[in-house]
């Protein structure tokens, strides 16, 4: 989105967008360019599904929806208050990999925008409304309401309010474009105080770091914790959160087609009519499942629905610092040549695959930001009608099994075993290792942290040992043991976040844990360097002064580890500062 109110300049005469009718999803695949070696599929489309904006699968693989129906009803947006807004439940009844069941669970809503399966119900995110939705009697119909916040984002503005609600490795449940995180504890919402991310959609890699958005900015990074950094009121604009991995200018953008229907367009497309940068990047998404060549795993996709694209980015990391760059030159992983494909949420599915959610229109823009040319531009061409579409796909590997022959049954963690649950903490599918932690810490079940505990010492697989780890501090089960053992472990993110989950054992063992933290910052690994020179503030005050003075001289010039120690120094910086003056090293 961009202020509005500047003055009508047409597009240069060469220039003519062609016609874009509403399509059937069937005629829309035909629109469609995915490299070499992949292809789409639609898993759901109007009229089973309507102004789809957000969705998330549950335990056993079904989709839930947010519909956004009364939004931008015309270009005045009159109507766009109507509480038509609703949650519905996609099922695929006989397995051909197409949801063809659709009910209703809730509706009434004002502009929804998100929606999080969680403990048995639903989190909903109604602006300045978030609401957990039950079913009590087993119909698929919401039957409960309560109210976990009445300050979720103001509804003033529907481009720059609070989204997202996605479960984090920490057992956090955080959004983008709003200041509060969330957690579930047996019952009981709890929250507390966040930075401000992105504006819509927020997704995490493999270690739980948090990645994010705005319109015009494709990709931030919270490198290290974000809560951390705010312990220390001296640390103003601390480094390691936030972290723009790279300009809109740094990852151009090539639409498939002629882009002047966008918000003054005219003022920066290429001769050839097509959009240079991102405008309305969103829903950014770290490709973490096994469908994908290996190549893919880590790196980031990004919808721009203005561009009618959807861009992969590669993440990298060079001496701790991440940066992203365009994984395809002058092209991009989707292009589509339909005006009214609109991407605005990705997701990892069950299967590996990667999921689009298409709002399907013509009008995408919101009247506070519209000007008069997009306007013209709507009116002239017929952009606003119909309404009420919308579109689910997943891209696949061409080698990829449809669902129909696939071996691979939908998934059934609902009612999966404690035992089984645990098992899938080490599964190669992020979606299941993600799931089966949100199970084990909603149901709390004592029977279970052994099992964890054994699982931290003997999984082969490092990510099963990093979700084994979580899951016991979900559990409030962190033994020190696990931690040890943690903190020995050959790989570096597991390690820190042992480190982590040491902090609990520094008020009254701290020269023991400290012992252990430090003997492992002394294999100089900067990830865990940094871990530990936040955790240290943790320690009584002063006592792990030592330490930080030794990640200091070792690694104190790496990106983002000063801030860290500072943040571990509140109120003591001018003792820590003399003590090291007075070092003769």
């Amino acid at each position: 989105g961009d202020r509005a109110g500047d003055e009508q300049t047409p597009p240069p005469p060469h220039l003519k967008s062609p016609p874009a009718p509403a399509l059937s999803a069937e005629e829309a695949l035909k629109t469609f360019s995915v490299p070499p070696g992949f292809r789409v599929e639609i898993v759901a489309a109007d009229p089973l599904v309507f102004d789809p904006v957000a969705m998330s699968f549950d335990a056993d693989g079904r989709i839930w929806v947010v519909e956004m129906r009364a939004y931008m009803p015309n270009v005045d947006g009159k109507g766009e208050d109507a509480p038509i807004g609703t949650v519905a439940v996609l099922e695929d009844t006989n397995g051909d990999g197409r949801m063809d069941r659709r009910t209703e669970f809730a509706g009434g809503f004002v502009l929804p925008r998100a929606v999080a399966p969680v403990a048995g119900g639903v989190l909903v995110a109604e602006p300045p409304n978030l609401w957990f939705l039950q079913d009590t009697n087993g119909d698929d119909k919401a039957d409960k309401r309560t109210k976990v916040a009445d300050d979720y984002g103001n509804p003033a503005s529907p481009e720059h309010t609070a989204n997202g609600l996605m479960w984090a490795l920490d057992n956090w449940i955080y959004s983008a474009n709003h200041t509060v995180r969330y957690r579930y504890d047996r019952g009981t919402w709890l929250h507390e105080p966040t930075i401000f991310r992105g504006q819509w959609g927020i997704t995490q890699d493999d270690y739980g770091r948090l990645l994010y958005n705005t319109n015009s900015d494709p990709l931030r990074m919270d490198v290290l914790p974000a809560e951390y950094l705010r312990r220390n009121p001296h640390l103003v604009e601390p480094n390691g959160i936030n972290v723009q991995l790279a300009s809109a200018q740094e990852l151009p953008v090539w639409p498939g087609r002629v882009t002047i229907g966008i918000n003054r367009g005219y003022r920066m497309l290429r001769d050839d009519g097509t959009l240079p940068v991102v405008t309305a990047a969103c829903g950014p998404v770290v490709y973490r499942g096994s469908l994908f060549p290996q190549s893919f795993q880590g790196d980031a996709f990004i919808a721009e629905p203005a561009g009618n694209l959807i861009k992969r980015v590669i993440v990298e990391e060079r001496g701790g610092v991440p940066s992203a760059r365009n994984a395809y030159a002058q092209t991009e992983f989707m292009t589509s040549t339909d005006e009214r494909f609109r991407p605005v949420n990705l997701y990892n599915g069950p299967d590996g695959a990667l999921y689009v959610v298409d709002m399907y229109r013509g009008v995408i823009q919101h009247r506070i930001f519209l000007t008069t040319y997009l306007r013209n531009q709507i009116k002239e061409r017929g952009l606003e009608a119909p309404l009420g579409m919308g579109r689910i796909y997943r891209i696949v590997p061409e080698g990829a099994r449809s669902p129909s022959k696939s071996t691979s049954a939908k998934p059934a963690l609902g009612k999966a075993t404690t035992a089984q649950l645990v098992a899938a903490l080490a599964s190669e599918e992020a979606w299941t290792r993600d799931t089966a932690q949100r199970l084990l810490v909603e149901r709390h079940d004592d029977s279970a942290m052994s099992m964890v505990r054994e699982l931290v010492r003997t999984s082969p697989s490092a990510l099963g040992r990093l979700h084994a780890l979580w899951t016991l501090e979900g559990l409030n089960a962190v033994d020190w043991q696990s931690v040890q053992r943690g903190l020995e472990d050959a790989d570096v993110h597991v390690a820190a976040a042992a480190a982590r989950l040491a902090e609990r054992f520094l008020e009254d063992e701290s020269a023991r844990t400290l012992k252990a933290l430090s003997a492992r910052a002394a294999w100089g690994e900067l990830a865990f360097q940094r871990q530990v020179a936040l955790s240290a503030g943790a320690a009584p005050r002063g006592s792990a002064d030592a330490l930080l003075a030794e990640l200091a001289m070792q690694s104190g010039a790496h990106q983002y580890l000063a801030d860290a120690i500072v943040s571990s120094l509140g109120g003591r910086e001018s003792v820590f500062f003399e003590r090291m003056i007075a070092n003769p090293d």
